[in-house]
């Protein structure tokens, strides 16, 4: 039999030891949790774990340029913005530009709006019951021109960019021909008739065929010459404004005296805005009208010497004394639909979209001008001298209220169909009269 004594005298010295540690051990755990108070990483990993609860959400968000879908896969828009927001997918949809507006109509109609909708200035108006105010969101309040785009008081749509109108011309034929910039419409036209007289170059490239190419003549000249940004407004007060000394009859005397010069080649109807881009990119034409956003799509153009490559503004004025207005373009115009299932997101996006990060990036590679207040863009050498020209006045462009698109709608009035007839040699003063008789009568409807 051997003794137990000494083991029962052990288990009794470990009880005893293990009851001494246990304060102790409380109060090491006690002292940390009061030393680490606030600086836990639990609050971090239930953050994380909340990210990772959220739901998937795809926002779908149609496009009309191809520009535009270029830049957004060139710069990885959908995964810069899943980086910050991974449960969010951005769904990005091409249309063409000519069936943009009334695709978006008719799924307006089936209540099958995507969650973010781009739109013209002029189409806020045919939206506005539709998508929400957005006076609210931060995006809007910081940004330059939404106020002045408002419909019944409230921001709907949140302006991308900012750009002017621009001839863009290749700096070599105009130092051949001994070309200065021109500084009024009669030295613009003249410039023109010099190259078409010289037979080497078209003098400028035009994609009269696709119709929207003669938009900086036909859609913007009779503000420039109104001086007036809402000049279809001011339209719709008069019973007869094709009428000679008005605005836009004497705009147009003066394209159509550039399209009876023949300056645009033997068959400006017969090409497309694609190949009179090739034309004058491959140095075939010497100038091109187009807006600012064409120097990203030169910058796409594999065969092009961009240090060839300038711009100025359209001179429209008959005298250097007069003030050299110019079209200001403030485009695409983000909007939410009320029938979004995501609005939140919705504005979540927008307000990063127009973020400093990522904007600016944006912009800068688009070659357009900021619309945010604290957002500035560098335009890079082509634009050098653009904007030298004596009393530079910019003209702010906006797509005519209620009363303009009635009379619109009702008549079918197309400027950029009215530019294909005087291309084609279609009666000017006939084209102005029945105009005029239109016009009348939808008003008095």
């Amino acid at each position: 039999m051997y003794n137990v004594r000494p083991r029962i005298t052990r288990v009794l010295s470990m009880i005893m030891i293990s009851a001494l540690m246990i304060p102790l051990v409380s109060g090491c755990t006690k002292g940390e949790t009061a030393t680490n108070k606030g600086q836990s990483t639990q609050p971090d990993t239930q953050q994380e774990q909340k990210e990772e609860k959220k739901d998937p959400v795809t926002l779908k968000f149609p496009i009309w340029s191809t520009i535009t879908e270029d830049l957004f896969t060139k710069l990885d828009l959908v995964n810069e913005y899943k980086k910050e927001h991974p449960n969010v997918t951005i769904e990005l949809e091409l249309l063409k530009d000519t069936e943009y507006e009334n695709t978006m109509k008719i799924r307006n109609a089936a209540n099958e709006l995507p969650d973010i909708l781009p739109l013209k200035s002029a189409w806020l108006i045919n939206f506005k019951d539709n998508i929400v105010p957005l006076d609210d969101l931060d995006a809007a309040k910081n940004n330059i021109f939404a106020a002045d785009f408002k419909v019944d008081d409230h921001i709907y749509g949140v302006p991308e960019s900012q750009f002017n109108e621009f001839v863009w011309y290749h700096k070599s034929i105009f130092k051949e021909y001994g070309i200065e910039i021109p500084q009024t419409w009669g030295e613009f036209v003249a410039a023109a008739k010099t190259i078409k007289d010289g037979g080497k170059y078209i003098p400028i490239a035009m994609g009269g065929k696709d119709g929207w190419p003669n938009y900086p003549f036909n859609e913007f000249m009779p503000s420039l010459v109104a001086n007036d940004g809402d000049y279809w407004s001011t339209m719709a007060t008069k019973d007869e404004p094709f009428t000679k000394g008005e605005a836009f009859y004497d705009a147009y005397v003066k394209i159509q005296e550039l399209y009876d010069a023949k300056v645009m080649g033997p068959d400006p109807l017969g090409v497309g805005f694609d190949q009179s881009k090739l034309m004058f990119g491959s140095n075939q034409a010497a100038m091109i009208a187009l807006g600012q956003w064409f120097g990203s799509d030169l910058k796409s153009m594999t065969d092009v010497d961009m240090n060839d490559i300038g711009a100025f503004l359209l001179p429209v004025r008959n005298s250097v004394d007069d003030p050299f207005n110019t079209i200001s373009m403030v485009d695409t115009f983000f909007s939410i639909p009320k029938s979004s299932k995501y609005p939140d997101e919705a504005k979540e996006f927008i307000n990063w979209f127009f973020s400093d990060a990522w904007y600016s990036k944006y912009m800068t590679e688009a070659q357009l001008q900021s619309t945010m207040k604290d957002v500035k863009i560098d335009l890079g050498t082509m634009f050098d001298g653009a904007f030298d020209v004596s009393n530079l006045n910019y003209v702010l462009n906006k797509g005519g209220n209620e009363d303009y698109k009635k009379i619109e709608t009702a008549i079918k009035f197309d400027v950029k169909k009215m530019g294909q007839d005087m291309m084609a040699g279609k009666d000017f003063n006939k084209m102005m009269q029945d105009m005029n008789k239109s016009w009348k009568n939808a008003r008095s409807k």
